[in-house]
């Protein structure tokens, strides 16, 4: 449990200067988002991956930016055609790889860090989700889906036989199906004079694969042991290039991210306790020899996110941590577990880091500072060197931060934004996705809420990331591992208490007029809250789960993630799960409700929308079922333009007209 803070207002709500514009769902192409960055070996480069939606064309404009990170020019985009991504800088820094996406699949170039001199290394027909050079520079690693059976595919759709499964997790949301095509990594040479040849053995699901330093082998993690399809726990392999893998680990972790030392001693990764989840990922060191690991971050209660890892010039290890609505870059000691010291933070989201020639470079944004890319010398100075959407002026405005008690010796940290006009204010209480973190972001649906006349709240209840282990099991059932009051308690009893001191310390907010809305976690913390309290005149559910026990069957994670938080299989303890259903009090659902979901949502089913419209209907609730055909559950993220724009639309004209701003 975090330390009690003294109820603190910063960042006073600051919109900017009167000659910019209000934002518009239709200033969603405006935003541009920064995916990754890297440095050259040497420090003196930087690229970065970019990616902006086109409503017009309804696809995603993706470029790599590149150019040297002292001076003032700004960074130039590649371009060789298509949409270009993942970029990564050769052993000697003369060259960068690339994968270019087509309409006929995708091609891994290797270009000249202006974007001249493209050879095209490999052709493939499904989307390369990794790239990675080889220590020597000969050759490219690159990860893909690949069909057992291209021929099935091939088929007219009424001819093709019918899949016969006999495993858990056939799909994934956003992919679709993977029981039939796995994850397999290929070796190219990178003049392009050969075909790729499979590295992969077994048509095991393999990913996050990485070079040992000497080029004869690489590391990865897969899932081969008993029972892998029901258990989010899996395995660090090291495979040499001529023969078979072997298994490093003991398959009773989440390991992610293995990064090799400079001198192949140790594999830096994530890792996450299964028995215990939910669980704060820590950071560790194995020793491939022995298969010992070591945790970095031993008395450390924060999330070291994984996805970044980087080894310093010191010897040490960085890393991306959640704290707070923060997200940062730690170094720890690889000498003195627990040791570490923060090299970038600040009110500000570090999604992406590189530390390269005693340089740091960045993704950061902040409330009001879309993402961007920024390098920090040794002498700790900060430059941004690439704000792809700094030209655009749009009146963003700032949250106002305080922390609120809500039980004795627990505060909540909030967020508040208000619109630069007179109240009385109508209020959208914003709540986020389960086991995550709101705070210290950029959001254009948040602006957007804001320019419509709405103040927005947000906050960080009890079973948020951020706050450390314990903090995230508060919500776990009354049978987890770690014994919480279950979803639709504490959470419920947090969020009211913010939103009652809010409204109490705020005489500019219409306590008549709050609307709430959340996706996935938060579209069933929605529903509980409408269900258990009057504070809301309208709400918004978005990709929920509202009975439990139906999507404990149908979900794409198989049933690790609700057995971990119920401490039960839907079987074993159907109670536990009905109890946690917003679906069960479905009849004191009375408030106005918008049930938002993507027809092609594997997380959590459209059957979970159909299940709660139909009851709500039979109530003669005022309720409406808004479909997405085509979609996922990450609509809101990378959902076509059209429907993010459409669903924008959608959600302004839904509160305008309960909440009237």
């Amino acid at each position: 449990m975090p330390p009690r803070r003294r109820r603190t207002a910063c960042c006073q709500d600051r919109p900017v200067t009167t000659d910019r514009q209000p934002v518009l769902p239709d200033d969603l192409d405006r935003f541009a988002d920064v995916g990754e960055v890297v440095l050259s070996r040497d420090g003196a480069r930087v690229a970065a991956a970019v990616s902006r939606p086109d409503v017009r064309t309804n696809r995603y404009h993706r470029d790599v930016v590149t150019g040297p990170v002292d001076g003032d020019a700004p960074l130039a985009p590649l371009d060789p055609g298509g949409s270009v991504r993942l970029p990564r800088w050769s052993p000697a820094d003369d060259r960068l790889a690339v994968v270019v996406d087509g309409p006929a699949g995708c091609e891994v170039r290797v270009v000249a860090p202006d974007g001249s001199m493209t050879t095209v290394v490999a052709g493939w027909p499904d989307p390369v989700e990794e790239l990675a050079w080889s220590p020597d520079g000969r050759r490219l690693l690159f990860v893909a889906r690949e069909p057992l059976d291209r021929g099935w595919y091939e088929l007219p759709e009424d001819r093709r036989p019918p899949r016969r499964l006999t495993t858990l997790g056939y799909r994934e949301d956003g992919i679709g199906w993977t029981v039939d095509r796995p994850r397999q990594a290929h070796l190219v040479d990178a003049d392009g004079t050969a075909a790729p040849a499979r590295l992969s053995t077994g048509g095991f699901d393999d990913a996050e694969f990485a070079w040992h330093p000497d080029g004869r082998s690489v590391y990865f993690v897969g899932k081969r042991h008993p029972g892998a399809d029901r258990s989010i726990a899996n395995d660090v392999f090291v495979q040499p290039l001529d023969g078979e893998p072997r298994r490093l680990t003991r398959s009773d972790l989440l390991h992610s991210s293995p990064v090799p030392s400079p001198d192949g001693s140790l594999v830096a990764l994530t890792v996450t306790d299964v028995a215990g989840f939910p669980a704060a990922q820590h950071l560790a060191v194995l020793d491939p020899a022995t298969g010992t690991l070591t945790d970095l971050a031993a008395g450390f209660d924060r999330d070291c996110a994984g996805g970044s890892i980087g080894w310093t010039d010191e010897g040490g290890v960085a890393v991306v941590v959640e704290d707070a609505g923060a997200i940062a870059v730690h170094r720890f000691s690889t000498t003195e577990p627990g040791a570490h010291q923060v090299l970038v933070g600040g009110q500000r989201r570090v999604t992406a880091f590189d530390v390269r020639g005693g340089r740091t470079a960045v993704v950061t944004s902040g409330p009001v500072d879309p993402p961007a890319v920024s390098v920090i010398g040794a002498d700790g100075a900060e430059r941004v060197r690439h704000a792809p959407s700094a030209a655009t002026r749009r009146s963003l405005v700032a949250p106002r931060y305080e922390a609120v008690p809500v039980a004795p010796g627990v505060t909540v940290d909030s967020w508040l934004v208000r619109p630069d006009r007179p109240g009385p204010l109508p209020v959208v209480v914003w709540l986020q996705g389960g086991g995550t973190q709101y705070g210290w972001q950029f959001s254009h649906e948040l602006q957007v809420l804001v320019s419509a006349g709405y103040a927005v709240l947000y906050l960080n209840p009890r079973g948020s990331a951020g706050y450390g282990t314990a903090w995230m099991r508060t919500v776990s059932g009354p049978r987890a591992a770690v014994p919480g009051s279950g979803w639709g308690v504490t959470d419920v009893a947090d969020v009211v208490a913010v939103v009652r001191a809010t409204l109490d310390s705020s005489p500019d907010l219409d306590p008549a007029r709050v609307g709430v809305m959340g996706g996935s976690y938060g579209g069933l913390l929605t529903a509980h809250l409408l269900a258990q309290t009057d504070l809301f005149r309208a709400g918004w559910a978005e990709r929920g789960p509202y009975d439990l026990y139906s999507d404990a069957g149908t979900k794409d994670e198989a049933p690790w993630f609700f057995e971990a938080y119920l401490g039960a299989s839907h079987l074993d303890d159907a109670a536990s799960y009905w109890q946690a259903s917003p679906i069960r009090l479905v009849r004191d659902i009375t408030a106005p409700l918008a049930i938002v979901h993507s027809e092609e949502d594997r997380r959590c089913s459209i059957g979970q929308a159909e299940e709660l419209f139909m009851a709500l209907k039979l109530l003669d609730r005022e309720v409406e079922l808004i479909r997405f055909p085509g979609e996922g559950h990450e609509l809101t993220r990378s959902g076509s333009p059209v429907h993010r724009l459409q669903r924008l639309e959608i959600l302004l004209e839904w509160f305008g007209r309960w909440l009237r701003p």
